[in-house]
């Protein structure tokens, strides 16, 4: 399998079950959703605005090698990794849907060549690296499955039936 089919797979899986997330916390309260539950960005909602700033912020990153990627560079977004783009699940939603076929339109145009390309970047600590587009998206898609599974846990404290999270019972497209 080529490598970048590995990423076609994934952006399809994350696009899916982010769809599947927001639909299980749509059905919690505003006080729910805000609740600070002890999560790694305390509530739900922030662990949202979590996976969609470090989203942006790689994608950002990424833009000036990746042209596709420039239609998200508008999207104004706080440059702390525990900021807030808005603390309401219905402002939130529009934009994961947006990042989420943004990234699937991108991988599907993903080349050979790709795998060796490096993006130098300065992390939001100030340090200067320069990774592997191959390495960016592993860890891009595998930090969202890590927050989510947090989320997960919370919606099964709070009763929420999750439903299946399997990579294998992803309906095909």
């Amino acid at each position: 399998m080529p490598w970048s089919d590995h990423h076609r797979r994934a952006a399809r899986y994350n696009r899916w079950i982010n769809e599947s997330l927001y639909q299980r916390c749509s059905t919690l309260s505003d006080e729910q959703l805000n609740e600070d539950a002890g999560l790694f960005f305390r509530s739900v909602i922030g662990t949202l605005n979590h996976l969609l700033i470090t989203d942006l912020l790689w994608l950002q990153r990424m833009s000036n090698a990746y042209p596709i990627l420039e239609e998200l560079r508008e999207i104004a977004f706080p440059a702390q990794l525990d900021g807030c783009i808005s603390d309401q699940l219905a402002m939130l939603w529009p934009l994961r849907q947006r990042v989420d076929d943004v990234m699937v339109r991108w991988t599907d145009l993903l080349r050979q060549d790709d795998a060796k390309a490096v993006i130098e970047y300065t992390s939001t600590a100030g340090d200067e690296y320069a990774k592997a587009v191959d390495e960016i998206l592993q860890h891009l898609f595998n930090h969202q499955t890590h927050h989510r599974g947090q989320i997960s846990a919370r919606l099964s404290q709070l009763g929420v039936d999750y439903g299946t999270t399997d990579l294998l019972f992803m309906p095909a497209n």
